[in-house]
């Protein structure tokens, strides 16, 4: 059996996902942060559908390390996070925190990291940039969301590659792109590569195309999306803890 948590409240009733809250409330099944102490035991976990929940943290590399923490090895991460590249995605709410592009989960990629880098790892599954992100009522957002941005994320989405070169060179022409969505594939057990192999690697990561990576969860992706939302509250602090053993993990386990 698989076991999927839900931080946004809005994953499709394929997905059978346990919803988690920031406090008690009808259909919440754990009352748990989206942050660094989840209430979960290690690798007992193959999804996790976190959508905006932790996209206005100041402690998104920590968040990042504990869902690394409480994910199988191949467990996948659903995240939607405002880019770097857009003033007006950094400028919507006043408290500082770290700028983020798809480049910045090459800091993962056990291929990339920094020898003195924390253990987490993970591999970038599936990426699309999005010209504009959610925003609530879409008025004054025709150009933004019309046929121009639609033609704008088809170029820029074609592949890993031309992702990255959207982000590096264009992305400042069109006032920049407000969100991304990622999904990561927890990778653990992994033994660091020579330094001398690192270039190398960094011309695979970046010529790879979407079409190349695989996906391990036993469910049709577009089953597992997580529907729009308006953005989630900052959430509290946990309150209950899982109960049970883990769930055994699935046997292709790594990445």
């Amino acid at each position: 059996m698989m076991i999927r948590l839900d931080f946004t409240g809005r994953a499709k009733a394929a997905a059978r996902a346990l919803r988690v809250a920031a406090s008690a409330a009808p259909g919440v099944t754990f009352a748990a942060e989206a942050g660094p102490h989840l209430p979960f035991r290690d690798a007992s976990v193959d999804e996790l559908f976190v959508g905006r929940a932790i996209a206005w943290r100041s402690d998104i590399a920590a968040t990042l390390d504990e869902l690394w923490r409480i994910g199988k090895p191949g467990a996948l991460v659903h995240l939607t996070l405002p880019h770097a590249s857009s003033v007006i995605a950094q400028s919507r709410d006043p408290r500082p925190r770290p700028r983020l592009t798809l480049n910045t989960f090459n800091y993962y990629d056990p291929r990339l990291k920094p020898a003195d880098a924390p253990p987490t790892a993970f591999a970038v599954e599936r990426a699309r940039l999005r010209v504009a992100g959610e925003r609530g009522a879409d008025t004054g957002l025709a150009l933004a969301r019309g046929p121009f941005a639609q033609f704008v994320e088809k170029l820029a989405n074609g592949s890993r590659g031309s992702q990255y070169r959207f982000e590096r060179w264009f992305a400042s022409l069109i006032g920049g792109v407000e969100e991304f969505d990622v999904v990561l594939a927890v990778i653990k057990h992994v033994e660091r590569r020579h330094p001398a192999s690192v270039l190398a690697a960094q011309d695979d990561a970046a010529a790879a195309g979407p079409t190349t990576l695989r996906v391990t969860s036993d469910i049709a992706h577009e089953a597992a999306v997580v529907e729009a939302d308006a953005g989630d509250p900052l959430p509290n602090s946990p309150t209950r803890e899982a109960a049970g053993e883990p769930f055994v993990s699935r046997p292709d386990g790594g990445v």
